[in-house]
């Protein structure tokens, strides 16, 4: 009688460590779903989650204004995967935000764009 209590108490034990584990990872992910376009840097980094920084990886001077390219990466556990990568990419025209994606979503997107010239 005195294992079984003990086993499960083990049992409940680990459960209950489990479930925290999950809920720290929760508040832990990327949160892209929060975005929206003409968020400012500011805006983006709180929706995101100030947990994880904001990288600038590259910035280009335009005559209508500078976009700079930020990124943000995390990692998590994908069942039957393993830990994988995640990566978001969001472009900034003068502190706004104008597009973001995972570099991936994109490569298939170029594939797909066509050249129109219009006379």
């Amino acid at each position: 009688m005195k294992n079984l209590f003990i086993t499960i108490l083990s049992f409940l034990l680990i459960s209950i460590n489990i479930n925290a584990q999950k809920k720290k990872k929760q508040s832990m992910a990327l949160h892209p779903e929060r975005l929206s376009i003409g968020m400012t840097r500011k805006e983006v980094i709180t929706a995101m989650g100030e947990h994880i920084p904001l990288k600038i990886i590259g910035a280009k001077t335009y005559p209508n204004g500078t976009v700079e390219v930020g990124q943000y990466s995390d990692r998590k556990l994908i069942f039957g995967r393993g830990i994988v990568e995640e990566s978001y990419y969001l472009y900034f025209l003068n502190d706004s935000l104008v597009q973001w994606g995972r570099p991936q979503d994109w490569q298939r997107e170029a594939d797909r764009i066509y050249e129109v010239r219009v006379r």
